[in-house]
C-alpha cells in the first residue's frame, strides 16, 4: 500500500510541476529533464508514469479540464434557475479557460499538440458534455422552443464559447464580464421559448 501511496503522491507531484512548466514556457519549450529534476526523479521515471512528453502533457490537460469542470459547476450554482445556470456556466467556462494555468494549455497548446480531432474529442467528452445533459433538461423542462436540437445547440453554443474564449481580455474588468454576460445571454436567448419560466 505504501508503494502505491508513493507512486500516487509522485505522479501528482509531476502533474503539479509539468503543469506550471507547460504553463510558463509552453509545450515546446518546456524541458522533461527540468520537470523531472524539480520533481526530485529521473527522467525515466517521467517516462515510466506518462510514456513520454506528450502522455504528461495529457495527463496535465485532463487535470486543467477539470479545473475549467469545476469553474463551470461553481458559477452555476449561483442560481437556482436553470436557465440562469446555462448563462452562468457558459461565463465559468470563458473565465475558466483564460486562468494563468489553463489558458495556454487548453486554448493554445492543446489542439496543436493533440491534434485537432482528439482534442474536440476530450472537450465533447467533458464540457460539452456537461452542457448537452443541462439543454436536454431545460428541453424537459420547458424552457426551449420545440423544434430545438439540443445537439446542434450544443455544437453551435460550444463553438461560439471556445471562440469568446480565445477572445477574452484577460484584464477581467468587471465591466467586461458583464458583456461577456449579456452577450451569452442575448446568444442563446434565441432558443428560448418565449412563454417560458
Amino acid at each position: 500500500m505504501k508503494k502505491e501511496e508513493a507512486k500516487q503522491k509522485t505522479i501528482a507531484s509531476l502533474l503539479k510541476i509539468a503543469r506550471k512548466h507547460f504553463t510558463d514556457q509552453g509545450y515546446y519549450d518546456a524541458s522533461l529533464e527540468e520537470i523531472a529534476e524539480e520533481g526530485n526523479v529521473t527522467r525515466g521515471a517521467v517516462y515510466h508514469h506518462f510514456k513520454n512528453k506528450k502522455g504528461l502533457f495529457l495527463a496535465v490537460l485532463d487535470k486543467v479540464q477539470a479545473d475549467v469542470a469545476r469553474q463551470i459547476e461553481e458559477e452555476a450554482m449561483n442560481s437556482t434557475d436553470l436557465w440562469e445556470q446555462l448563462i452562468l456556466g457558459s461565463v465559468g467556462f470563458v473565465k475558466g479557460a483564460n486562468t494563468k494555468e489553463s489558458r495556454r494549455i487548453l486554448l493554445t497548446d492543446a489542439p496543436v499538440v493533440v491534434g485537432w480531432e482528439a482534442w474536440r474529442k476530450a472537450d465533447q467528452e467533458n464540457s460539452m458534455g456537461v452542457l448537452q445533459k443541462h439543454l436536454d433538461e431545460l428541453k424537459e423542462e420547458g424552457y426551449l422552443k420545440e423544434n430545438t436540437e439540443t445537439k446542434l445547440m450544443t455544437y453551435a453554443i460550444s463553438g461560439a464559447l471556445n471562440e469568446l474564449a480565445l477572445n477574452y481580455s484577460t484584464n477581467k474588468a468587471e465591466a467586461y464580464d458583464q458583456k461577456v454576460y449579456e452577450t451569452i445571454s442575448q446568444m442563446v436567448g434565441g432558443f428560448r421559448k418565449t412563454s417560458s419560466k
